[in-house]
């Protein structure tokens, strides 16, 4: 009788500590992302900069199919918010069909301000 019990919390702890470990991993990136926007010059420039430094980011991550990144980059000129969508539909832990599941599409953004010194 407790054998189910204790098989069930262990593969609970596996399914939302990856969770969690991606979900930590994103919002790093997406936070380096919009600190480097910062560096950019324009509005294409800051994406392009906010887009390579997420993927840099993410590559570190071997967990993380980059195939499935999602990079957003909204810029109105005084504020450049990165928002990186990732989709762990595919991960076998996900699919676990006895242990409640999170959300299978992490979405982490960050946002900074632009300021004219």
């Amino acid at each position: 009788m407790v054998l189910p019990v204790l098989m069930l919390l262990i593969l609970g702890i596996i399914v939302y500590g990856q969770w969690l470990a991606c979900a930590n991993a994103l919002q790093q990136s997406a936070n380096e992302g919009a600190r480097a926007s910062l560096s950019g010059l324009s509005l294409d420039e800051r994406a392009l900069t906010a887009r390579q430094t997420v993927a840099d980011s993410l590559s570190h991550y071997d967990s993380i199919d980059q195939r499935k990144v999602v990079v957003g980059i909204q810029d109105d000129g005084t504020t450049v918010n990165v928002t990186v969508n990732y989709d762990m539909s595919d991960q076998p832990v996900m699919k676990l069909p006895f242990v409640p599941i999170p959300d299978k599409i992490l979405s982490r953004s960050a946002a900074v301000r632009l300021s004219n010194f």
